[in-house]
């Protein structure tokens, strides 16, 4: 079918893109994660010796400097690895949408997070806005996984990021107060010219714990943003496409079903 109507995709800041480089590369690749080595002292090595504070190294076994003071509660922290397990397969998806191959998934393997960074957007330019799971799941975000699906010919971004207790919650809040600040800010097409943009953001009553709807629309003929933000508990799924083909993915249909499946 030929289409009259050119989406131009808009320039993205250097900030944005590296972002998106880091998330969809590196942090979401599988890593292999194994015992640390530890330190313990050596035994005397003939009776009556003195002992010897020389350390020596151990591979295996308990570590030399003792265990935590007291036992975390609460469910385990949830990895990458737990969380691709509930990305969407094509059963699980509505008529008119396909997974292309194994939808090229990632996840962050194994490990945890430690880290809990801010989310980039309390601080970030409005003009460096990229709605997309990848940028958005950062603040808090202790492990992530990713498959890409479509409706047909759009392609929808669906990632799925765990949180410590309270931190998904938190992470909505923010992202709403981003949208906010961001409601029109001038920004810039890949040649430079300067682009109006107009951001919304639509409570979804009734999808998971707590869900936005939230766009960013150029004046003229560029394309156009749309992300489903959805909290399950402490886990957030986003789901995220674009007008370049000439028409915004029916993202809210994909989501309702998705929603269902995330236990």
């Amino acid at each position: 079918m030929v289409r009259s109507t050119v989406r131009i995709p808009l320039a993205v800041g250097a900030a944005a893109m590296a972002a998106a480089v880091v998330t969809g590369c590196s942090s979401d690749t599988v890593t292999v994660s194994g015992n640390p080595a530890s330190i313990t002292a050596a035994p005397a090595t003939s009776p009556g010796a003195a002992p010897t504070d020389t350390p020596t190294l151990q591979t295996s076994g308990a570590p030399a400097f003792g265990t935590p003071s007291s036992t975390p509660t609460g469910p385990p922290l949830l990895t990458g690895v737990d969380l691709r397990a509930s990305l969407p397969t094509a059963t699980a998806l509505p008529a008119g949408w396909t997974i292309k191959g194994n939808g090229n998934q990632v996840d962050t393997g194994t490990t945890i997070n430690e880290y809990r960074a801010d989310p980039p957007q309390i601080k970030e330019p409005c003009n460096q806005m990229r709605l997309a799971g990848t940028i958005f799941s950062q603040g808090y975000k202790v492990s992530g996984a990713m498959n890409e699906v479509y409706d047909g010919e759009n392609m929808v971004q669906v990632y799925l990021a765990a949180y410590r207790p309270g931190d998904a919650a938190q992470l909505l809040g923010d992202l709403r107060a981003y949208a906010e600040r961001c409601k029109t800010f001038t920004g810039k097409s890949v040649d430079g010219k300067p682009i109006p943009m107009t951001v919304t953001l639509k409570p979804v009553p009734g999808l998971g714990d707590e869900a936005f709807d939230m766009k960013k629309v150029p004046t003229g003929p560029y394309s156009s943003d749309e992300i489903v933000v959805t909290r399950i508990g402490d886990r957030v799924l986003f789901l995220s496409g674009d007008d370049i083909l000439g028409r915004l993915p029916n993202i809210m249909q994909l989501a309702v079903p998705l929603v269902k499946t995330i236990k």
